[in-house]
C-alpha cells in the first residue's frame, strides 16, 4: 500500500509538470468519491463589496484614472480653495503700499465772524466777517519728495465804530506752490520704493507658498489614489486567500465523510477559514477608509451627495520598474530650481534685504531742501483779485535747507544692526532648505531604486510561493503531508502577493514624491 502511494505521488507531481490541477491529482488518487475542486478565480472576477453595493443601490459611479483625479482635486479641494485667497491678500496689501505715490485732492470751507470793542481813539470798535476757502492737489515722488499746489480765495467784510478807518469789503486770491525735497535720510526711489518692492515679494511668496500647497495636495490625492487601487487589490488577494482556505475545508469535509479523516481533523481547518474572514472584514473596511479619504481630497460641502458616489481608480497599481538609473545630481539642480518653498524662501530674504536697506538710511542726519512760491493779491472785487493773482503781480519764492542731527542715534542703528541679523538669519535658512531639499531627492532616487530591485523579488517571491501552495496540495492529496502545512504555505503566498502588491503601491508613490521633491508635480493637462 505505502509503494502504490509514492507511486502515485510520483505520478501525480509528472501530471501536474504537464499542467493538471492539484484538486485533479487529488481525485485521481482518492477516487470519484470526492468531486473535484472549482476553479480558482481570478482577481479581476472578484467582486468589490462598494461596488457591488453601489450597483445594486444605483449610486452614481465614477470611474477614475489618476489624471482625473489631480485635475478633480485640483479644481474642488477644499483647502486649496482657501489656500488661493492668500495671494490675493498679497496683492491687496501691494495697492495699499502704492497707494503713498498716489495724488490727493484736498480743500476746506470756512466762516469767520469776529467783534472787537472799543478801546482808544486809534483802536476804534471793529466787526469782521470772512469767508475763505482752499483747494489743493499734493503728491509724494518716488525721490521722497512731497509738492503742493494750492488756491486760496477769501472774503472779508469790515465796518467800524470810525468810517472810512477800513475797506468795507476786500477779496483776495493766492497761488500757492511747496516743494519738500529729502537729501539723506528718507530720500531716492530705492529707499521710497523699497515698500512697494517689499510688497511684491509678499505677493511672490504668498504665490509660492501657494503652489507649494497645491503641490502637497496633489501629492496627497495620487497617495490617496494609490492606496484605495492597493485597498481594492489587496482585498482580491485575501479573498483568494479566503477562497483556498475554504476549499481545503471543502476537501478535508468530504474526506470526513468518506471516513479517511477523523471529524476533529476539520477544527483546523475552520479556524484557518475564520482568520482569513477576518483578513476579508479588515480589508472590505480598508477599501471603504481610503474611499472616503480620497473624496474627502476631490470633492468639497457643495457637492453633498459625494458621499454616495462609488469611486473606482481604474489605473492599474502593477509596474514593471525600467531599471534606468537616475542621476542624483541633476535632479537635484531641477529641484532648486523649481521647488516652490525655496522661491518663497529667496523672496523672505529679499524683504529682509529691503528692510536692511531703509534702516541702513534712517541712520543718516536728516536734511531736506524746501522751496516754495506764491502769487497773491488783494482787490475790491474777486474777479480783480483772481486776475492779479494769475498775473503774478505779487509773487513770493524761498528756498531753504533744514537738517536735524540725532545725538547718539542709538534706535536707528539699532534697528540697521537687527535689520543686518535678520537677512543673516533668512540666508541661513535658505541654505538649510536648499540642503533639506537636495537631502529629498537623494532619497526619492534611492526609493526608487530599492523598490525597483524589492518588486522583481517580491514577484519572484509569489511565483515560489504560489509553486509551493500547489506542491504542498498535490502532497496533501496523496498523504504525504498535513492540512498544517497547506495552511502555512497560503499564509506564506498571502503574504508574498500583500509584499508584492506594498512594492508597488511604494514605487507608485516614490515616483510622485521624486516629482515632488523636484517640483515638477503639477495638475496634468487635458
Amino acid at each position: 500500500m505505502a509503494k502504490a502511494s509514492v507511486g502515485g505521488a510520483c505520478g501525480l507531481v509528472a501530471r501536474r509538470r504537464r499542467g493538471l490541477g492539484a484538486a485533479a491529482a487529488f481525485a485521481a488518487a482518492v477516487g470519484a468519491q470526492i468531486p473535484p475542486p472549482s476553479p480558482r478565480p481570478q482577481e479581476p472576477q472578484v467582486p468589490i463589496p462598494v461596488d457591488q453595493e453601489a450597483d445594486a443601490r444605483g449610486q452614481p459611479v465614477r470611474e477614475l484614472t489618476l489624471d482625473d483625479a489631480l485635475r478633480i482635486g485640483r479644481r474642488y479641494n477644499v483647502d486649496l480653495r482657501s489656500g488661493e485667497l492668500g495671494p490675493e491678500q498679497a496683492r491687496a496689501d501691494l495697492q495699499v503700499a502704492d497707494a503713498v505715490f498716489q495724488p490727493e485732492f484736498y480743500g476746506d470751507l470756512g466762516y469767520d465772524k469776529a467783534q472787537t470793542p472799543t478801546r482808544n481813539a486809534f483802536q476804534p470798535s471793529v466787526e469782521r466777517e470772512s469767508a475763505d476757502a482752499t483747494l489743493g492737489w499734493r503728491q509724494r515722488v518716488v525721490t521722497g519728495g512731497l509738492f503742493d499746489l494750492a488756491y486760496h480765495p477769501a472774503r472779508f467784510s469790515t465796518s467800524s465804530s470810525v468810517p472810512g478807518t477800513f475797506p468795507e469789503r476786500q477779496f483776495t486770491s493766492e497761488w500757492s506752490f511747496s516743494y519738500t525735497q529729502p537729501l539723506l535720510r528718507g530720500a531716492w526711489p530705492d529707499y521710497n520704493l523699497a515698500p512697494i518692492d517689499a510688497a511684491e515679494h509678499t505677493v511672490a511668496r504668498a504665490q509660492h507658498t501657494f503652489e507649494k500647497q497645491v503641490q502637497d495636495t496633489l501629492e496627497l490625492i495620487v497617495e490617496a489614489y494609490w492606496e484605495l487601487a492597493f485597498a481594492r487589490e489587496n482585498y482580491r488577494v485575501v479573498i483568494e486567500s479566503l477562497n483556498v482556505a475554504r476549499e481545503q475545508l471543502r476537501i478535508t469535509l468530504e474526506r470526513i465523510r468518506v471516513r479517511e479523516l477523523a471529524p476533529r481533523d476539520r477544527v483546523a481547518d475552520e479556524a484557518e477559514v475564520a482568520r482569513r474572514e477576518e483578513e476579508r472584514i479588515a480589508a472590505e473596511n480598508q477599501v471603504r477608509r481610503n474611499e472616503d479619504e480620497l473624496r474627502r481630497l476631490l470633492f468639497d460641502v457643495e457637492r453633498p451627495q459625494l458621499w454616495r458616489w462609488n469611486l473606482r481608480p481604474i489605473d492599474p497599481i502593477a509596474i514593471t520598474p525600467s531599471g534606468e538609473e537616475l542621476k542624483f545630481a541633476e535632479l537635484a539642480e531641477v529641484a532648486i530650481a523649481n521647488r516652490p518653498d525655496l522661491k518663497a524662501a529667496r523672496s523672505v530674504v529679499a524683504e529682509a534685504e529691503l528692510t536692511l536697506l531703509q534702516a541702513s538710511r534712517d541712520v543718516l542726519p536728516s536734511l531736506d531742501l524746501v522751496g516754495g512760491y506764491n502769487s497773491d493779491a488783494a482787490r475790491d472785487s474777486f474777479h480783480n483779485a483772481f486776475a492779479d493773482s494769475i498775473d503774478q503781480q505779487f509773487q513770493d519764492w524761498s528756498i531753504r535747507l533744514q537738517f536735524v542731527i540725532p545725538v547718539g542715534n542709538q534706535a536707528a542703528r539699532g534697528v540697521e544692526r537687527r535689520a543686518q541679523l535678520e537677512v543673516e538669519r533668512r540666508q541661513r535658512n535658505l541654505y538649510a532648505a536648499m540642503l533639506d531639499v537636495t537631502k529629498e531627492v537623494r532619497e526619492a532616487v534611492r526609493a526608487l531604486g530599492s523598490l525597483s530591485q524589492a518588486i522583481l523579488a517580491s514577484a519572484e517571491s509569489v511565483r515560489l510561493a504560489e509553486s509551493n501552495l500547489e506542491t504542498e496540495q498535490v502532497k496533501l492529496g496523496v498523504g504525504s503531508s498535513t492540512a498544517f502545512e497547506v495552511q502555512r504555505r497560503n499564509q506564506e503566498l498571502r503574504e508574498a502577493r500583500s509584499r508584492h502588491l506594498r512594492n508597488q503601491l511604494d514605487y507608485r508613490i516614490a515616483q510622485s514624491r521624486l516629482l515632488h521633491a523636484q517640483g515638477l508635480l503639477q495638475e496634468p493637462r487635458q
